[in-house]
């Protein structure tokens, strides 16, 4: 990854793009420090806070990486210490790059982030802000898609299966559509390039359930015959 440059600074080991940032400074990092500064333009609120900064004069998205499940709720954001190479930041960092060589629909990544204490570390992970763009299950919610939309949706997670990417977490939370309802993918973290198999079928799986979640707890516009215009769309890739 030519493009990226490396800093060791404050206990942390950064990774970021030098044709974005002429000096990159950790602080960058720290939503204290970014608040203080007036660089933080807004937040996205799920089960944890992502926050939209501008830096460099660009607007970007921070997300700190945090734990699920019961593990989650003893160590919450910190990960048992492995070489930075190997860490969740580089590793997501790593394939977002690679993605975006292979002209898939997934934000740009400008930095990655380590920070080791003891044993244990923990991460984050600077992207691009993808403008006027909202996740599929908040497009669902208020309005019906058209047949071409669910079609587009379904070629770029084709597109991505023909590269191989597991999405870890594949849902219509982790589906972006933008003001011209093109598809976007985001949230990387802990996928991977795998031999093509069953996994594929699971990644539709999840996605299947996540859709008929919606509909069932918030009304979502979502129907079997959307579902088949997915479907479609996913034979259609190149």
């Amino acid at each position: 990854m030519h493009e990226f440059s490396e800093l060791s600074q404050n206990g942390k080991i950064v990774w970021y793009d030098q044709r974005v940032f002429d000096n990159f400074d950790t602080l960058m990092l720290e939503p204290a420090w970014l608040e203080r500064q007036g660089l933080i333009k807004g937040t996205f609120r799920g089960r944890n806070t992502t926050y939209v900064v501008h830096i460099a004069g660009r607007d970007m998205v921070l997300r700190h990486y945090y734990r699920g499940g019961l593990v989650g709720k003893l160590l919450e954001d910190s990960y048992f210490w492995r070489p930075a190479a190997s860490s969740r930041a580089l590793r997501e960092l790593r394939l977002l790059t690679w993605m975006r060589k292979q002209n898939l629909p997934v934000p740009r990544a400008y930095a990655a982030c380590q920070f080791v204490s003891g044993m244990l570390y923990k991460a984050d992970i600077l992207l691009e802000l993808l403008p006027e763009s909202r996740t599929l299950a908040d497009c669902i919610r208020h309005q019906e898609l058209n047949r071409e939309t669910w079609r587009r949706i379904g070629a770029v997670i084709g597109q991505m299966h023909k590269k191989d990417v597991c999405h870890a977490d594949l849902n219509c939370r982790n589906i972006l559509l933008d003001a011209n309802e093109k598809p976007w993918l985001i949230d990387f973290d802990k996928s991977r390039r795998r031999r093509s198999g069953s996994w594929k079928k699971s990644n539709l799986a999840r996605l299947h359930r996540s859709l008929s979640k919606e509909k069932r707890n918030c009304g979502a516009h979502w129907s079997a015959e959307d579902w088949s215009d997915l479907c479609a769309g996913m034979k259609t890739a190149s």
